[in-house]
């Protein structure tokens, strides 16, 4: 049975920085085929760490949604491990285009040969990887950013990552059964690329998913209890919705019929 794994659930310089959540990524098990997204600061030290351990030589592919550092620091150090210290050539990698080329990548050439494919997201195609097909979904941020959509014998996955909010982002991840969406701010402004609250429950409310998942915390929702703000928001609206809390493992049985 497939499930989704939150490591960390830090979503805001201040909480990163300080460590009032953790900065690791995210861990997902579809349909057979593990897959590992955005690997912040202490990912691999979250695998060791956690019951059961999980053992990046398993992982089919590592994804970056961004290079922000907040999703990207370990990604070098994950694709090194999933290659079993670089002994052998395994594993996928897919990131922007602006965390592998230009003035600023955050792949190191060092770990490239370590990969058996490297592909670069662009909104339009279809990514393969096992049994999982991965859409990748163009995001307004401060960088080259997309969200993602997984497809697999399990149901569909949505990944709303950073962005700043539009109006077809609903339309653009409708038919999901699992919606997971990072949510910085509890109150919106105007000049964040992040979602709000108010945002977040838009999209759910147009989505209307089995399940719904909120995580990638700042300050203003840590303070507000995002345990109790998902339970007011389920009540409310009548679609389920959890806060991830570091280490929440969501299994698939939750988001299918």
């Amino acid at each position: 049975m497939g499930y989704v794994k939150f490591l960390g659930t830090a979503g805001a310089r201040f909480v990163v920085s300080r460590q009032l959540r953790y900065s690791a990524g995210t861990w997902i098990e579809l349909s057979g085929t593990q897959l590992l997204l955005d690997p912040g600061p202490g990912t691999l030290l979250r695998c060791r760490k956690v019951r059961p351990a999980l053992d990046p030589g398993k992982l089919a592919g590592v994804v970056l949604s961004h290079k922000h550092l907040d999703h990207s620091t370990d990604v070098n150090i994950m694709v090194e491990a999933m290659a079993e210290s670089g002994r052998k050539k395994r594993g996928v990698l897919l990131a922007p285009g602006d965390a592998l080329e230009g003035d600023d990548p955050v792949v190191l050439k060092y770990v490239r040969p370590f990969l058996e494919q490297i592909e670069r997201l662009e909104e339009g195609k279809v990514y393969r990887v096992d049994e999982v097909e991965i859409r990748p979904v163009r995001h307004v941020h401060g960088v080259e950013t997309y969200g993602l959509i997984l497809d697999s014998s399990e149901g569909r996955v949505g990944f709303v990552v950073d962005t700043k909010f539009t109006p077809e982002l609903p339309e653009r991840y409708a038919g999901c059964d699992l919606l997971v969406l990072n949510v910085v701010r509890r109150e919106w402004s105007p000049d964040v690329d992040h979602l709000s609250l108010p945002e977040a429950i838009e999209i759910v409310q147009n989505v209307r998913p089995k399940l719904a998942v909120l995580t990638h915390f700042g300050m203003t929702m840590l303070r507000g209890k995002p345990w109790e703000l998902a339970a007011d928001i389920s009540d409310k609206i009548g679609i389920e919705v959890l806060a991830a809390s570091d280490g929440l493992t969501v299994e698939a049985e939750r988001w299918q019929d």
